[in-house]
């Protein structure tokens, strides 16, 4: 248990407690963000609500340095993981993690020293993916609160960690708290903007203390009431912050020009040496090391700890178990800002010394803080080498944003410091600013980098450098949405085919990606068989995986006969998966396979593809990144098949997670198409609406812009708005990019052969387009029958695809066309079985056509009558979905665990679980899992 050293009574506080404690209590919420001015006491707060926990509770600190956006990277995390090792040993940390060589120990040398170096393989997302695993695993044993004070100051790192979390926590006794100040960071602002969407995410914005708040702090201050001239005066001139209530308490009459001067108060009267070494410590930062002080302090032991022990006494510092930290950042900021500019520079000059004694350049740990303190003090060569040391440790830490700041720095320094002397040129520094921009996906800067290498690299004598130099610049394009055909191919002409080489492999592997989004899929293909042949010389499985799917995607969008070309299409892909030996590169082999088999209308494969890829994204910990793709092919395919209520199901669920804007909009366009069969035009119009605000006009929209075309079309002919019907076809096909988006336009192409007149020459534009996919073929074919009706092939086309309502609609129009030539006796069976379509369907106006059609003709097509249904016990109004959960609550799994086997995110399981929990009035997992038996909720209709 922690405990947080504070003065005075706590007052005021207790909405903001309860709600910490409803946090704590529900299961399905598990970060709470807590926003407020310096000095308004979040600290506090977090303070008081967790010395109201019980003992059993584990409670975690981290704090940010206020140096720390450009000093350690991912420092309050490094300080939790630290803090265990202190607490549980390394020994028990290890058995915590799934992996014989962990990439924490990048972080922590116990766990090196142990476990040996961190896997050099190990990504971003594996370290912290074992960061929630150390922590979900913990709270296994026993309730976790980490706390994460001052994320205002946190570092580009531990924010991403930060979000990482919040994305795939899915442990009910582990809650994150975290601090910061809104005003005072605008990146920590955006990503509070994001995380706030999560229904998981709590934020609590505490209030200045009212007057009467003020008079009862005060009084605990004093001892005794306050005179009412008092209360009045304090308040108006604290404006109800604690800490300035606190601050005006100790001399209540008088009137200093600033609150700084009152800040400043608890020194009064202290001695030079010990005025010394405050001001030593607010040039050194808060919190700060004992060791460092000790050192940089320059005075002997007994006089040291008297000075300290004074400080601690009068409340400015306060001790912890590595340090010190400043009561109040607030009293921090005093101490420094009135410093002579002369003092500061000695103070840090003093603090770099002590560092560099201390080996900081050696041990890598503190080398962020020399360099800060060094660059303050106006030491640049020692600034320049400290900079250089903290970006190899942001390199090993995985830190990628904190290793280019520390680069550029480097680079800065450089050009003012000509007489240095460091062991890397110019050139090698620039390829690290490009490397670290391609990992850390800063993309401008990333780009500008690359260009100034490139004019210092020699192309012929250091071909291969200047080819890796190529390849960042155009990943960094491909980014940007600009081109990088031109890069990819400059570097495959530096590169000699032989001897190959994997950096070879991966160039002829990303062009033919770029190519098949391009078009050109016959060099797609060449280019993907040429990296499949390095990787298999170099035994390189995850090229060979990635050069396979490639090659799989290059043969399905090859022009031509759609069959033929499918069957070599899978056959890759086949072989992508067995070179997919791990399950990261498996993910990236699944997304692409996934899109290929919606796009050709194998929606079973699909789906039984997607699942694999999101077990595998739960392994990878990359759910939060994968899923949103894989999701919306998922909801494609089910919206396909004509699993209407599990695609639904599978949207409102999905809309609850943070999604990018793309997949949102697809997954709307999905829930319109549905809803518009089913019968409500207005819910269509609303998800074809919203959608259309996410689109924008991007390049990676269009084939989605498209999408909403063929959607509002149908709405518009559904509605009899024919003229609209019109404006929205003859605008969407005047664009002179169809060919490449060909899927798209087939379906609006069949809708309007066959609903409306058009003035666009539909047939004209059919003849123009490509048809590479069977499910091209049955549009095509169906555009053909409302020509020449010949229905018999559109017919066979949509069954074979098992797509039940774009065959139910061909049967509609087939039985018409037999209407319209007096076959009666043929129109009647294909009536019948578009009424039986559409009934299973739920497609309500699909229904009433087929049954208007054949009452005008005078043939029969009753609905079939419904079986009767087993009564089924009471389910305390728990949906399907909730019973799938409950059945794997009741075998005592955890919400990761119910995760990867429903294939939804962990938020999402944890807010089933908390629903269920609600609505059979149970308070744990245990007392649920008894309801159900009990109640019989989970007994199959065989056992009933």
């Amino acid at each position: 248990m922690v405990s947080f050293p504070v003065r005075g009574a706590f007052v005021g506080r207790a909405a903001e407690v309860a709600a910490l404690r409803a946090a704590y209590t529900d299961p399905a919420v598990h970060t709470v963000l807590i926003a407020g001015e310096a000095g308004l006491g979040k600290s506090r707060l977090v303070a008081e609500f967790t010395s109201r926990l019980g003992t059993d509770t584990a409670v975690l600190v981290g704090r940010c340095p206020e140096f720390g956006s450009s000093g350690i990277p991912f420092a309050p995390f490094v300080s939790v993981l630290r803090a265990l090792v202190r607490q549980l040993g390394v020994d028990r940390l290890a058995t915590l993690l799934p992996v014989s060589r962990p990439a924490l120990a990048r972080w922590l040398p116990e766990l090196a020293a142990k476990a040996g170096s961190a896997d050099a393989d190990a990504d971003r997302i594996r370290l912290f993916g074992e960061v929630l695993t150390v922590l979900e695993q913990l709270a296994v044993r026993q309730p976790v609160v980490v706390v994460l004070e001052d994320l205002h100051w946190a570092d580009d790192s531990s924010r991403e960690l930060l979000a990482f979390l919040v994305a795939n926590s899915a442990q009910r006794d582990l809650l994150v708290v975290a601090t910061f100040r809104p005003a005072d960071s605008e990146p920590m602002r955006r990503l509070v903007a994001d995380l706030r969407r999560d229904p998981a995410v709590r934020l609590v914005v505490p209030e200045p203390l009212t007057r009467h708040e003020v008079g009862r702090q005060l009084a605990a201050l004093f001892g005794r009431e306050p005179e009412p001239g008092t209360i009045a005066r304090i308040f108006e001139r604290s404006k109800g912050i604690p800490l300035f209530v606190e601050a005006l308490s100790d001399s209540p009459q008088d009137t200093p020009a600033e609150l700084s001067e009152l800040l400043l108060g608890a020194q009064a009267g202290l001695p030079p040496q010990t005025q010394a070494l405050v001001r030593l410590a607010a040039a050194a930062g808060s919190p700060v090391r004992h060791t460092l002080l000790e050192s940089a302090a320059e005075l002997d032991e007994d006089t040291l700890h008297r000075a300290l022990r004074q400080l601690i006494d009068r409340q400015v510092l306060i001790a912890h178990d590595t340090g010190y930290e400043f009561r109040h950042i607030l009293i921090r900021d005093a101490v420094y800002d009135q410093l002579l500019p002369v003092e500061r520079k000695r103070l840090h000059a003093k603090l770099s010394r002590a560092l560099a004694a201390d080996n900081a350049l050696s041990d890598g740990d503190h080398a962020g803080e020399l360099a800060y303190h060094a660059y303050a003090a106006g030491e640049l060569p020692l600034a320049l080498e400290a900079s250089l040391a903290a970006a190899a440790l942001a390199e090993r830490a995985g830190a990628y944003t904190e290793r280019l700041r520390h680069l550029e720095r480097v680079l800065e320094l450089l050009d003012r410091v000509p007489q240095a002397r460091i062991a890397t040129e110019r050139l090698a520094l620039l390829e690290q600013v490009v490397e670290a921009c391609y990992q850390g996906g800063v993309v401008e800067r990333g780009i500008e980098a690359a260009g100034e290498a490139l004019l210092l690299v020699d192309t012929g004598s250091a071909p291969e450098r200047a080819a890796r130099l190529f390849h960042y610049r155009a990943g960094l394009k491909n980014q940007s949405s600009k081109g990088s055909d031109g890069d990819l191919h400059r570097a495959l002409e530096l590169l000699p085919a032989h001897p190959p080489t994997v950096l070879r492999g991966e160039i002829l592997a990303e062009l033919a990606a770029a190519q098949v989004f391009g078009g050109d899929a016959a060099s797609a293909e060449t280019n993907a068989l040429a990296a499949v042949e390095i990787a298999e010389q170099l035994d390189a499985s995850a090229l060979a995986a990635r050069a396979y799917a490639f090659l799989g995607l290059a043969a399905a969008a090859r022009s031509g006969t759609a069959d033929s070309r499918s069957g070599a299409a899978v056959a890759h892909f086949e072989k992508a998966h067995a070179a997919a030996t791990d399950p990261r590169t498996l993910l990236t082999v699944v997304l692409w396979e996934s899109a290929v088999l919606v796009a050709g209308g194998e929606h079973t494969a699909a789906i039984a593809a997607i699942q694999q890829g999101l077990r595998a994204a739960h392994e990878t910990f990359r759910y939060a990144e994968a899923s949103p793709i894989l999701l919306v092919k998922w909801t494609q395919a089910l919206t396909a098949l004509g699993r209407w209520p599990e695609a639904l199901d599978l949207i409102d669920e999905s809309l609850t997670e943070r999604l990018p804007p793309l997949s949102k909009a697809a997954l709307l366009l999905s829930h319109a198409r549905i809803r518009l069969a089913q019968g409500d035009s207005a819910a269509a119009s609303t998800s074809a609406d919203t959608a259309a605000e996410l689109l924008g006009d991007g390049p990676w929209a269009r084939q989605y812009q498209l999408q909403l075309r063929t959607v509002r079309y149908a709405i518009a002919v559904e509605l009899g708005e024919a003229q609209r019907a019109a404006g929205i076809v003859a605008e969407a096909l005047s664009a002179d990019d169809l060919a490449v988006h060909h899927h798209e336009v087939w379906p609006l192409l069949a809708l309007a052969a066959r609903n409306a007149e058009s003035a666009t020459d539909l047939a004209t534009v059919a003849a123009a387009l490509p048809v590479t996919i069977a499910v091209d073929i049955a549009h095509r074919a169906v555009c053909a029958a409302t020509r020449t009706g010949a229905w018999h092939d559109a017919v066979s086309a949509w069954r074979a695809l098992r797509q039940p309502y774009e065959l139910a609609c061909t049967l509609l129009g087939a039985a018409e066309a037999e209407l319209a030539v007096g076959n009666r006796a043929a129109a009647h069976p294909v009536l019948r079985e578009v009424a039986e379509l559409a009934a299973d369907l739920g497609a309500a106006p699909l229904s009433a056509t087929a049954h208007r059609i054949a009452d005008r003709a005078g043939l029969a097509i009753a609905d079939r009558t419904p079986e009767p249904k087993t009564a089924r016990p009471n389910t305390f109004g728990l949906t399907p979905r909730e019973l799938d959960v409950l059945r794997l609550v009741a075998q005592g799994l955890s919400n990761r665990q119910i995760a990867a086997e429903l294939f939804i995110s962990g938020n999402t399981a944890g807010v089933h679980v908390s629903r269920i929990l609600t609505k059979l009035g149970a308070a744990t997992r245990t007392e649920a899992a008894a309801a159900a038996h009990t109640h019989h909720l989970l007994d199959t209709d065989d056992e009933r």
